[in-house]
Order: C-alpha cells, then sequence, then structure tokens
C-alpha cells in the first residue's frame, strides 16, 4: 500500500463531502482532518506562495476586520484568501 499524498487526500476529501454528504462529522474526525490540512499547507501550499513579505501580505487579507471591539464576519466585507 503507498503512502496517500496531498493531492490523494484533497481527491479523497472531496469525493467524502460529494458521496456521504455528511450533515455533521465527529470532533475526532474534524481534528484529523485539520491537522492533515495543516500539514499540508505549512509543507507544500505556503512555501510555493512566495517569499516572506509576499506570505506577510496574504496573510494580512486573512486577518479579521476589528470594529467596535468586535471581529467583522467574513460576509461583511471581509477578503477570503483561497
Amino acid at each position: 500500500m503507498k503512502n496517500m499524498t496531498s493531492r490523494d487526500f484533497a481527491f479523497w476529501l472531496q469525493g467524502f463531502f460529494e458521496v456521504a454528504n455528511p450533515s455533521t462529522i465527529g470532533t475526532k474526525e474534524t481534528e484529523l482532518i485539520k491537522k492533515h490540512l495543516a500539514l499540508v499547507f505549512k509543507h507544500e501550499i505556503d512555501p510555493e506562495m512566495g517569499d516572506e513579505q509576499h506570505q506577510a501580505e496574504l496573510n494580512a487579507i486573512h486577518t479579521p476586520i476589528k470594529y467596535g471591539g468586535y471581529l467583522r464576519p467574513p460576509n461583511e466585507g471581509g477578503v477570503v484568501r483561497c
């Protein structure tokens, strides 16, 4: 059995949501998915996104906008980075 690549995982995850169409997933499953995605971003995606300055610019886009001491929800003018 070969190890699952990041690409394999992405297709598996997409298929899981398309085929199983879960209305909820458990805490354990959620944490496992988040940990694996964090590894994919840390080791493969983030290094491909440019130098430190460019990374800082991308991270600034993800920083929630504060107004009146509260975070502005993404659907109220926030910018989303994919």
